[in-house]
């Protein structure tokens, strides 16, 4: 068995070689058989099969165990070509590790990523021969060969009798076992793919790339008479690569069993052992691949599985679901409560129900790290009047991707504060990211971090920030450097708990207009507030301005529903108020 004290680098290499020839062996050329009425793959368009994927890297207790499902649909069909569309996936181990294969921390043996094939084409010939191959991206992981895993060869026209008896009795026309033989060359080489995923192999019909060393292989294969249109074939394979650092060679078995009905094959199996040697230690890997057809009972318990799930989706909310969603989301509900509700929120179709997105909203001001913008998100799919609201806040509350919107450019970094949220030019690839103040150096120069991220803080210039749009609260802990805080009192720019020490020095400037009335404003979770005079309503926007001067736009949706209706009062009131006598000319 493998010993943990084997370089993983050989190990990736290794087991790369294996997974390829053991996909590259199903590829092998076959011709007619010796029946009057031969073998075929199916030329019924739209026929389709699905197999479940079993892998396992190593033995006993350390080993890797991968499952995934397969699925084949005749796309077209004609006597000489059959195109066949290929979706499926192997549920891997994720890892930061940029190779197909890694070693885990647990085992010394090597640990398969996840890998997928969406919508691959593969052309096939009646009786086994790949001729075309169209692959999707993802499957260079594999090389293509993911797609080629249930197809297995038939006997060609010249196969041999196993024995003098059998071709005697096969002269009276009984069917008996045939025996052909196939060898072919492999290059290995390191294979580098759209995602940085390295090392593996290709044949020598495959990707022209660096040759590390000649490798020849050999199958031999038996085909066994018929039964109940049933066709069993074995296989034993071999491959020899003494000129690869470090040597290695591998061997193998396998069986698979076609169904001339339909003309796809019912089950495979396929055993490799590796062999390598690693300074003077041999090295055994063994891995094995079986490929089962899903029954007609669980294919229809996956559609009605299915169903289920859609009427699950549409149906109304219940009283009693309605409840516990909201007692789950409360502040003084735990984070697995409260994710658990979300969850299940977002598995359900959209739908008006301001309640739920309420108690949604609240959890995400709340919540910290990677969950809050799935809140943020879950709220505004319940919500149509807050939509605009939680996609913005969603997005500043994310440390990857590009924001959507931003507000106006800073101009000076003395109106800013530690802590506090903006958008930050990507000079790459466009767009603004969030962003969090972690130091004011001098008017014009600030650190920044990514929102929630971790590492060196990057030292960059105004120019390059922007402020988030109204509806982004600042955080309640953000701090103002010592050397400049009445400065930072007057740069209140959106709805946010005011800190004891700013608020008690603006609340002693003068107010801009004696005649606006200062009262303090609150959103809807009731969190965020801030002591201003109102203004105006524009589009739906509320106009305030703080005791500072400060003018304050908040979405009228994002205010508690008291001033909101407040702010609706007193716009209607200024509105009827107005002067009728309008100056047109002078």
């Amino acid at each position: 068995m493998l010993g943990s004290s084997q370089p993983i680098h050989s190990l990736r290499l290794s087991s790369s070689v294996l997974i390829g020839k053991v996909l590259l062996a199903a590829c092998a050329l076959a011709s007619t058989t010796s029946s009057a009425e031969p073998p075929r793959f199916s030329q019924q368009v739209d026929a389709t099969v699905t197999y479940k994927i079993n892998l396992q890297i190593g033995m006993g207790k350390d080993a890797g165990k991968y499952p995934g499902t397969l699925t084949y649909q005749v796309k077209s069909a004609t006597p000489e070509l059959i195109q066949l569309t290929v979706t499926g996936d192997l549920q891997g181990k994720p890892s930061r590790m940029p190779s197909f294969f890694r070693s885990s921390g647990e085992s010394s043996l090597p640990t398969l990523e996840s890998v997928s094939c969406r919508a691959a084409l593969i052309g096939i010939t009646p009786r086994g021969e790949v001729e075309v191959s169209q692959r999707d991206e993802m499957m260079g992981l594999l090389l293509g060969t993911i797609g080629q895993l249930a197809i297995a060869p038939l006997p060609p026209a010249d196969a041999k009798p196993i024995n003098a008896r059998a071709a005697r009795g096969a002269e009276n026309g009984a069917d008996v076992p045939v025996t052909w033989d196939v060898s072919d060359t492999t290059n290995i080489a390191r294979v580098s793919t759209p995602f940085g995923f390295s090392p593996s192999f290709a044949s020598q019909a495959g990707i022209q790339n660096r040759k590390l060393s000649i490798a020849t292989e050999k199958w031999k294969y038996v085909a066994h008479p018929v039964i109940r249109n049933r066709m069993k074939i074995d296989h034993q394979y071999e491959l020899s690569a003494p000129e690869s650092d470090p040597p290695m060679k591998m061997q193998g078995d396998g069986i698979a069993f076609f169904n001339l009905d339909d003309g796809f094959y019912e089950q495979l199996q396929i055993n490799r052992v590796i062999y390598q040697v690693d300074d003077g230690v041999e090295v055994k890997v063994p891995i094995s691949i079986s490929l089962t057809r899903e029954t007609k009972q669980e294919r229809d318990a996956k559609i009605a599985a299915a169903k289920e799930a859609v009427l699950k989706r549409t149906r109304p909310f219940t009283d009693a679901e309605r409840k516990q969603w909201i007692m789950d989301l409360a502040p003084g509900a735990s984070e697995a409560k409260a994710h658990r509700a979300m969850s299940e929120l977002n598995s359900r179709n959209a739908r008006q129900d301001p309640e739920i997105a309420k108690a949604l909203l609240q959890r995400a001001d709340m919540t910290q790290g990677h969950l809050k913008s799935f809140f943020y998100s879950a709220a505004g799919r319940y919500d149509e009047s807050i939509r605009q609201m939680t996609e913005d806040r969603s997005d500043y509350s994310r440390s990857l991707g590009t924001v959507k919107r931003t507000g106006n450019p800073v101009t000076s970094a003395n109106r800013l504060a530690v802590g506090q949220v903006l958008a930050k030019a990507r000079e790459r690839i466009g767009g603004f990211e969030a962003v969090e103040v972690t130091e004011v150096h001098n008017n014009v120069e600030v650190s920044v971090k990514k929102v929630g991220g971790h590492g060196r803080p990057d030292r960059v210039n105004v120019s390059m920030l922007r402020y988030p749009p109204a509806t982004v609260p600042q955080p309640s802990q953000t701090r103002t450097p010592r050397r400049n805080l009445r400065t930072a009192a007057r740069r209140t720019i959106n709805p946010r708990a005011v800190p004891a020490a700013e608020e008690k020095e603006a609340a002693e400037m003068p107010d801009r207009d004696a005649n606006e009335a200062i009262r303090t404003w609150s959103d809807k979770t009731g969190k965020y507030k801030i002591k201003a005079a109102f203004l105006a309503i524009q589009e739906k926007v509320v106009r305030l301005r703080s005791a500072d001067g400060k003018i304050i736009e908040v979405p009228l949706a994002a205010l508690s529903d008291d001033d909101a209706k407040l702010a609706e009062q007193l716009q209607k009131e200024a509105e009827t108020d107005a002067n009728p006598f309008q100056v047109v000319s002078e």
